[in-house]
């Protein structure tokens, strides 16, 4: 049995893994949520506006913090502290994984 304790911080000697901020949203347009093709490769949508990143936060991202089992981290660079990119842990349902 899995406990859930939410995105928590994690820190190493050059990044900081934490909840996304409504301040990360011009060094994720910068360095890679804007980039048609970078996001093709993680298989989700690009957002070209700061307002299509606020409503991904407000219906998805930030929103979803509420719920102990939703784990999206924002991957800051330290010395620049600029959001490089993301991780995202799913748990599929173990009924869902024997049905295919």
């Amino acid at each position: 049995m899995l406990t859930h304790i939410g995105t928590q911080t994690i820190e190493t000697e050059r990044l900081i893994l934490r909840r996304f901020e409504y301040s990360d949203i011009d060094s994720m347009l910068r360095n890679w949520i804007a980039d048609e093709q970078t996001q093709w490769d993680y298989g989700e949508p690009y957002y070209p506006t700061s307002d299509d990143v606020q409503k991904l936060f407000d219906t998805k991202y930030i929103v979803s913090y509420s719920c102990k089992d939703y784990y999206r981290w924002a991957v800051i660079e330290k010395t620049s502290s600029e959001c490089i990119g993301q991780i995202a842990f799913f748990l599929e349902p173990v009924d869902t994984i024997l049905a295919t």
